[in-house]
């Protein structure tokens, strides 16, 4: 299953019923058939808003949440990285920030606090190229889902949808996640929650994507982390125009290379 959702990955899709408050009358659908449907069809394009919010255990610094709002066009990248336009709002240990962040596909651009970065084509292209040779930028949602239930008729996007919640089989979850953590040096984290969606009862496409997860960490990735013992991650993911043009373009230069703003935040957090 992919869409507009490449680190977070989504993991839930659909409700909807007899019993909702969309204002309409579909026939209630099989869930299991509906999230095989909406499975087998990735969203190309959309108009997204996603929200994110992160919530660290055992770190008296990080006992605020940490929030992330990104919206705009999305168009896949079929086996690369995605096209879009994203405006953002961030907010962590009290400091908020906003900016856009931008890609191309060959290109990704990032402007905050006055400034603009670039990640630089050679480095995207080999992103490309990685990608490529192991079949694109997907994750396995269906897989991560359990047995699956209607909760009731819903609308999101402007689409009339049917809701369905499941949890997160987190046996399958930690495993799929094992490669990726592994290449950043820790342990993969042991995973629970469930996962809520809305699939349209005409299109069968997930329009939206609700994500209420925790994070085991392990005792040595928790000692690394400065005695971090749990992540709790939610996630809102919802697509509207789904399978509309969307213009993308690259933003106006000049660009610095963005290690310029590892650099700066590096020299900020030395003290």
């Amino acid at each position: 299953m992919r869409g507009p959702w490449p680190i977070l990955a989504g993991i839930a899709i659909a409700l909807g019923g007899a019993m909702g408050c969309g204002g309409s009358d579909h026939e209630r659908v099989n869930p299991e058939a509906m999230l095989d449907t909406a499975a087998a069809h990735p969203i190309r394009s959309a108009e997204t808003e996603i929200q994110v919010r992160a919530r660290v255990e055992g770190v008296s610094q990080l006992s605020d949440p940490i929030t992330l709002r990104l919206e705009g066009p999305y168009v896949s990248g079929g086996g690369g990285i995605p096209s879009f336009d994203w405006r953002f709002s961030a907010s962590a240990l009290g400091f908020p920030v906003g900016g856009n962040l931008v890609s191309t596909g060959e290109n990704v651009y990032l402007s905050v606090y006055g400034s603009r970065y670039e990640v630089g084509r050679a480095a995207v292209g080999t992103a490309n190229t990685r990608l490529a040779e192991v079949g694109g930028l997907r994750l396995p949602v269906r897989r991560w889902l359990g047995r699956a239930r209607v909760t009731g008729e819903d609308s999101a996007g402007g689409v009339d949808c049917e809701r369905i919640t499941a949890p997160l089989r987190g046996e399958v979850v930690q495993r799929d996640l094992m490669p990726l953590a592994n290449n950043l040096g820790f342990t993969a984290p042991a995973v629970s929650g469930r996962a809520v969606a809305c699939v349209g009862y005409d299109d069968r496409v997930l329009h939206e994507l609700e994500l209420n997860a925790v994070l085991g960490l392990s005792a040595a990735d928790s000692t690394r982390l400065g005695g971090a013992s749990a992540i709790h991650l939610e996630a809102d993911i919802v697509s509207s125009d789904v399978g509309e043009q969307q213009e993308i373009s690259p933003p106006r230069g000049p660009f610095r290379p963005i290690r310029s703003l590892f650099l700066t935040l590096n020299d900020l957090r030395s003290p």
